[in-house]
């Protein structure tokens, strides 16, 4: 009769547990990749009608206008003076106005109604900036395209 031996056993057991618990590892690791590729990277969205202190709510981009434009929003002055101004392709300022806001100390709706004059091309942009109380420059500066229709 063969004597068994225990410590051949056991290094056997050892090597083979080891063995499997790597492969059960890899195979977890496999598994946690082609997740992450379905799922695909972190899309951070930025809103173009949008920053800290403005959001545009009408027009929005290459929204086709035509006069008078209606322009809807949210900003937060914070001292500063909001201001718009069409121009069109060219460079031409069609129209400028001051916009005030319902509440001049924290985020508030405003809304304009303003006639433009007539556009020597078929595109343009609105601009909402605010004008700096300290130095009177053009500050967070929102640009929306738009197509006229007049």
């Amino acid at each position: 009769m063969k004597k068994i031996n225990t410590q051949r056993i056991l290094l056997t057991t050892l090597v083979a547990v080891a063995f499997f618990g790597f492969l059960l590892w890899s195979i977890q690791q496999s598994l946690s990749e082609e997740e992450s590729l379905y799922i695909g990277p972190t899309i951070s969205y930025v809103n173009p009608l949008a920053n800290s202190s403005i959001t545009i709510i009408a027009p929005t981009l290459n929204d086709r206008i035509k006069s008078p434009l209606a322009l809807s929003g949210r900003a937060d002055l914070a001292g500063n003076k909001l201001k718009t101004r069409i121009k069109d392709v060219k460079g031409l300022i069609l129209a400028e106005s001051f916009i005030q806001t319902k509440d001049a100390k924290k985020m508030s709706d405003f809304s304009l109604v303003l006639k433009y004059k007539k556009p020597s091309a078929g595109t343009g942009i609105v601009e909402v900036f605010l004008i700096s109380a300290k130095d009177g420059k053009e500050i967070k500066k929102i640009s929306v395209p738009v197509n006229f229709t007049d």
